[in-house]
């Protein structure tokens, strides 16, 4: 089995699923490929401290948001997350010195959300690593080289979050898109075509528009996974189209 590949999807809002727009039809029509399982790392769940690991074995699905369509609530995605995929998770990151907490916990939509659509069947099975709200950059790209491994065995890792997210900033369908949200967008792709670490890890201080797109950089955060799991192999973007105006919906693959 060939090496597994790296994704980043920008999961963008929770009616992603419910909406005809252009980033709901590039996820209905990707498809993960022959890989064996894939480990996901969410936005949408940050622990404490400690690294944590999903071992539900059939998770249930988040409705973690509110005010949208009814219908969004009624959506049914059958994850299945069997032990020896949880086992070679923890083992691999126990191998590099990171001991993860099991812990048994829904699905949130910045899991189910693209997957639902990128997986109807839910034929891969998968696990759920949370994201430690202590670790810096630098620690969630370590985080990401401690699965590396992972991808030799047909294990993939899929990251969710977004490429700019400032919840204030939206605007209705068409609004024009701010200056400092292309900027950073811009940077950002050339900066990871680039390979420039440093750069990378220092976004905030280094990166035109970093703090309008991110004000809280909680859904930037599984990009670093993302790339210290990717290694050597570069970007590859898979798509690219705006929503709501400033919510760049950017998804890449590595390997």
């Amino acid at each position: 089995m060939a090496i597994a590949p790296v994704w980043f999807i920008s999961h963008g809002a929770p009616d992603l699923v419910l909406r005809d727009q252009p980033a709901t039809q590039f996820l209905t029509k990707l498809r993960l490929g022959d890989i064996k399982g894939l480990v996901v790392i969410s936005a949408h769940w940050f622990s404490r401290t400690d690294l944590q690991l999903n071992v539900e074995p059939k998770p249930a699905l988040m409705y973690d948001f509110y005010g949208f369509p009814d219908p969004l609530y009624s959506i049914r995605w059958p994850a299945n997350s069997p032990a020896w995929l949880q086992e070679a998770v923890s083992d691999q990151l126990l191998l590099a010195g990171l001991a993860a907490t099991p812990v048994k916990r829904e699905l949130d939509h910045g899991v189910w959300s693209p997957l639902s659509l990128m997986d109807p069947a839910s034929e891969i099975p998968l696990v759920q690593i949370s994201i430690p709200a202590t670790f810096s950059p630098s620690q969630l790209w370590q985080l990401g080289e401690a699965l590396q491994a992972l991808r030799e065995q047909g294990i993939g890792i899929l990251a969710s979050g977004a490429i700019t997210h400032n919840l204030r900033a939206l605007g209705p369908d068409g609004s024009p898109v701010p200056g400092w949200a292309s900027d950073f967008a811009h940077w950002l792709e050339q900066t990871m075509a680039e390979g420039d670490r440093p750069a990378l890890e220092d976004y905030r201080a280094r990166a035109p528009g970093a703090v309008e797109s991110h004000p809280h950089d909680d859904h930037l955060r599984p990009l670093f996974v993302a790339l210290g799991a990717a290694g050597a192999d570069k970007p590859q973007k898979l798509h690219d189209s705006w929503d709501y105006g400033s919510l760049y919906m950017g998804s890449y693959r590595f390997g």
